[in-house]
């Protein structure tokens, strides 16, 4: 999990955030959006997972540019640490179905310190930029990238790099 938040930590722009896109690629706002924040509680191991809304159920992300939304929270000081989930519900038009998107953060509590692998800023920025790109336009794995490894052209599906990075980042 990269996304770390401490106990009463205010969320802000360049935290829990989205960014759309029209079919062009340029930025463009949603007819409708909306946020919801789960405790991902790991109580029930041989039933699986089990999300807990933290209501309300219809929050109202920041919109500070054409196409960019986040999340403000205050992570209350009696947050559970753990893993938690926002779900992003997305209208297109007014007509159009309800589209979701996830992302997953945690919780630690006030005080921990919280390390891992210092990047430059260039290389974050790239970092950051494939999440991003990810995390927002691989809806059914049927987006493909071109790679070149070596002088050898590859192409790889969106959601195997997903699996990749995700796989790499765990210790």
């Amino acid at each position: 999990m990269a996304v770390v938040f401490t106990q009463g930590q205010i969320t802000g722009r360049g935290d829990l955030d989205i960014f759309l896109q029209n079919a062009a690629g340029n930025p463009t706002n949603a007819a409708e959006i909306t946020y919801a924040i789960y405790y991902v509680d790991p109580v029930y191991p041989t039933a699986g997972e089990v999300e807990v809304l933290i209501p309300p159920d219809d929050r109202t992300p920041v919109n500070p540019a054409v196409g960019e939304y986040y999340a403000s929270l205050l992570v209350p000081t009696s947050a559970v640490p753990g893993d938690y989930r926002i779900r992003w519900t997305i209208k297109e038009t007014v007509s159009s179905p309800a589209q979701m998107v996830v992302q997953e953060w945690a919780v630690v509590a006030e005080g921990t310190i919280v390390g891992g692998v210092t990047y430059s800023a260039s290389e974050q920025e790239m970092i950051d930029t494939l999440r991003m790109l990810l995390r927002d336009h691989c809806v059914g794995g049927e987006e493909t990238v071109e790679l070149d490894v070596n002088g050898e052209r590859m192409v790889v599906r969106m959601d195997d790099l997903w699996e990749t990075l995700q796989d790499s980042s765990q210790p």
